[in-house]
């Protein structure tokens, strides 16, 4: 099925998408020292607020270049990628910049977002280095594979929270790869990178880099569509999500290394494995729009599903390609669309996750304001909705603020709010975990969406100095782990679990940049209460990171 929706993709890549004078080069999602930047750069006033920075990775153009940005990041320090052009000008050849990603955890998994890693105890490295190359300012091929090594060691474990490991973990992945054809600030290709959707910073509902990035077609802008009413941006893809039996499943609370096919939540083990059966066809959306007459506000709506991809071979006889394929295009409500509720008819049953969000900027106040509202389950019907309307609802709230300091530099405070824990709902009707159902929204056993898990609430506060590239800055951040999770053995307190885990933690994080090495770290110690939902179990935590970036 991918196979043959590859392969109709790229017909009609190379009929319609010809020379043009683009030529985007892709600032991956997470890329520490850079990625981020983009946001400061844009509340410094420095970087065109046109652009909405919710539909990532950020692509560079003729006018916005990868040169261009390194001067505004550090004036005082300009930097010039090094790029050689061949074949009469036509082509154009560019080392991308190498990095060495290392992460550790003294005593047990922590931290999110963090494309390649997994959630384990001790020291975990990723190196990561590529080259870009462009023709005809039409075609661009971006190669940046990522290898990740982890100690992967035992930790403590009970029956609701990890299991044994298997210890020595290494893989190779495409990482931030992709080849892609452009005309008219559109883009359509096939890519393996990371994909950030929404106006999170710490946390994404539908789309983050939590997890490897999965290989995908895609079509999207690579800028802002003007149009009499506004600016418009869209990503449209399709995609392939696997599995990997040896690593803890992070949408299963680190239990179990095996999501059981044959049973709707997954629960259970059903081997033997079987690999043909066990990926799942992804199809998502998102569409964001800036308003003419309100600069600095964009508005988006997202949307994906999922289900395997057997199941959609099996059971969709008879419906078209776009209705197979990119069934998130099609009716929202369940009893609108055949996919939208397993049936004994249409035993498909899409897992649906949908989600609103805004953006509102204030350059000139150097701050942001911003907001996803999210559905882990879609409805029936109208009355479903009108009934019980906070069923399966999650959300984020952020705010941040820059304060211009003298000599190029500022202070930037930050703060965001992740709800992922069911509403009071919950005593009439369970939405269970979001990110769980039709094989679970991950890829190589992480989950897609927001890094903290579903089911858990974060508050984020970041304050940091900035000049250039150069940082230093302290963040805390809580978390509470499952806190309405219903259990079974529970008897009271409404099924609800009676003993609750929190994390806290604080930090200290530090960038500089040394000529052409830019050096990142960030160390926090952390304490957990009640750890794994064991009364009185008190554990502490040195989680630490250093990456080394440089510049060819």
């Amino acid at each position: 099925m991918f196979k043959s929706l590859i392969s109709c993709c790229l017909s009609f890549v190379l009929v319609v998408f010809f020379a043009n004078k683009v030529n985007a080069q892709t600032i991956p999602v997470g890329m520490i020292g850079f990625d981020d930047q983009l946001r400061i750069l844009q509340l410094q006033d420095k970087l065109s607020i046109d652009n909405s920075l919710m539909a990532r990775p950020f692509f560079t153009s003729q006018s916005i270049t990868t040169d261009s940005i390194f001067r505004l990041i550090d004036p005082d320090n300009p930097y010039t990628t090094v790029s050689k052009k061949f074949w009469k000008g036509k082509a154009r050849f560019e080392l991308l910049p190498s990095h060495i990603y290392t992460k550790f955890n003294s005593d047990r998994p922590y931290s999110y977002n963090q494309a390649g890693f997994m959630q384990a105890k001790g020291l975990q490295t990723l190196v990561s280095t590529g080259a870009f190359f462009s023709y005809g300012n039409w075609l661009t091929v971006q190669f940046k594979p990522e290898w990740v090594q982890a100690t992967n060691g035992s930790f403590y474990h009970n029956a609701a929270y990890g299991a044994p490991t298997n210890g020595q973990y290494n893989r190779f992945f495409l990482g931030q790869s992709s080849i892609r054809l452009q005309k008219w600030g559109l883009s359509l290709g096939l890519s393996n990178e990371n994909s950030w959707w929404g106006p999170g910073i710490h946390n994404s509902l539908l789309m983050s880099n939590n997890a490897p990035g999965f290989l995908h077609l895609t079509l999207n802008t690579t800028r802002p569509i003007k149009t009499p009413i506004g600016n418009f941006e869209f990503q449209l893809i399709g995609g392939k999500l696997v599995e990997d039996t040896t690593v803890l499943l992070e949408n299963k609370n680190l239990t179990t290394t095996y999501y059981n096919p044959n049973d709707y939540g997954g629960n259970g083990y059903s081997g033997p494995y079987n690999a043909k059966k066990s990926w799942r066809y992804l199809s998502g959306v998102t569409l964001t729009y800036n308003p003419k007459w309100v600069k600095g506000l964009f508005l988006s709506i997202n949307r994906v599903g999922y289900a395997y991809h057997y199941k959609i071979q099996e059971n969709a006889a008879g419906y078209t390609f776009m209705q197979r394929y990119f069934p998130v295009l099609f009716g929202v409500l369940r009893e609108s669309y055949p996919f939208g509720t397993p049936t004994d008819v249409s035993p498909v049953g899409i897992k649906q996750i949908a989600s609103i969000s805004a953006r509102f900027l204030f350059p000139k106040s150097h701050a942001e304001i911003y907001t996803e509202f999210g559905y882990g389950d879609n409805f029936t019907n109208l009355r479903d909705w009108n009934t019980d309307a906070p069923h399966s609802t999650a959300y984020i709230l952020g705010i941040k603020k820059l304060k211009k300091l003298r000599h190029n530099q500022w202070l930037d405070f930050s703060m965001e709010l992740t709800r992922m824990s069911e509403p009071v709902n919950y005593l009439l009707r369970t939405a269970g975990n979001w990110y769980s159902y039709e094989g679970g929204y991950t890829h190589q056993n992480r989950v897609l969406g927001a890094g903290v898990g579903g089911g858990n609430n974060t508050v984020v506060g970041k304050l940091q100095w900035l000049k250039g590239f150069s940082r230093l800055g302290i963040n805390i951040q809580g978390i509470q782990h499952g806190p309405t999770t219903i259990v079974s053995n529970s008897i009271t307190d409404f099924g609800l679990r009676q003993t609750k885990w929190n994390d806290f933690s604080i930090g200290v994080n530090g960038q500089h940049r040394f000529k052409k090495m830019i050096l990142s770290a960030d160390i926090q110690t952390v304490r957990a209460r009640n750890y794994a939902w064991e009364q009185g179990n008190n554990q502490s935590n040195l989680y630490a990171s250093l990456t080394a970036t440089y510049l060819w």
